[in-house]
């Protein structure tokens, strides 16, 4: 009898390989080793959504008839990339369930300082803006404004990378990619249903929305960050 060919053998070796594979995990594992598990399955949640987080407080302001949220979070994505993420999906959750002209969702690190005022600068991870009708808010020509660090934080929770900005089209190509659209988790919300006090509320307009935004006449929208003094934060223009 003719033997069979040598790579016709080895062949039927891998066929009976992935066969047993397909018997201990089911098709898709089997499938995953020749075309790749994002492939198949798509990137992980954090690639798409961003990562859990917690919220640290929620301020809110009223600034010339205006209702202005900034909501603090906090998480232990080490990527920028993932950190932006997160902010955008924390900043779409929030404008679901929040009436606001304008929300700004700022993220520190996990290792990040614990008092507010030192939560600007170098502490901040990831940025991002949102206004429905940008044109009504000083220095936004636009309805999102959303920037990272890139890089890992250091060990005190700051950042110190290359700072990026995305563009509208980058920030569109990721919502519209989001399958998960969850909210930080609040520690304060059981004191707050019980009558606590888990939300801040800036008083006499002492704090300006959005760090690293323009208020009307100061700045002229350029980039840069008020001096801590007044607690008053410029806003940027983009």
């Amino acid at each position: 009898m003719k033997l069979l060919p040598t790579s016709f053998r080895l062949s039927r070796k891998l066929l009976i390989i992935v066969a047993g594979v397909v018997v201990l995990t089911g098709a898709s594992g089997a499938a995953a080793i020749f075309v790749g598990r994002d492939a198949l399955l798509g990137p992980p949640a954090e690639q798409v959504s961003g990562v859990a987080c917690t919220t640290i407080t929620t301020v809110r302001l009223d600034r010339n008839g205006q209702h202005w949220l900034r909501k603090y979070v906090r998480s232990d994505a080490k990527d920028g990339a993932v950190r932006i993420k997160t902010a955008l999906r924390v900043a779409g959750a929030v404008s679901n369930h929040e009436e606001a002209d304008l929300y700004q969702v700022i993220l520190l690190d996990a290792a990040g300082p614990v008092n507010r005022a030192d939560m600007r600068g170098r502490a901040i991870g990831a940025e991002v803006l949102f206004a429905r009708d940008p044109s009504s808010i000083p220095g936004m020509t636009a309805p999102f404004v959303a920037r990272y660090t890139d890089g890992t934080p250091a060990g005190n929770g700051e950042f110190y990378g290359e700072r990026k900005e995305l563009s509208l089209d980058e920030i569109k190509t990721i919502v519209t990619a989001m399958d998960e659209r969850a909210d930080c988790v609040d520690p304060n919300a059981v004191a707050e249903e019980g009558g606590g006090h888990g939300e801040a509320k800036a008083e006499g307009g002492h704090e300006a929305p959005a760090e690293g935004h323009a208020a009307e006449g100061e700045g002229g929208g350029e980039h840069a960050a008020a001096e801590e003094g007044s607690h008053e934060v410029a806003a940027s223009e983009h």
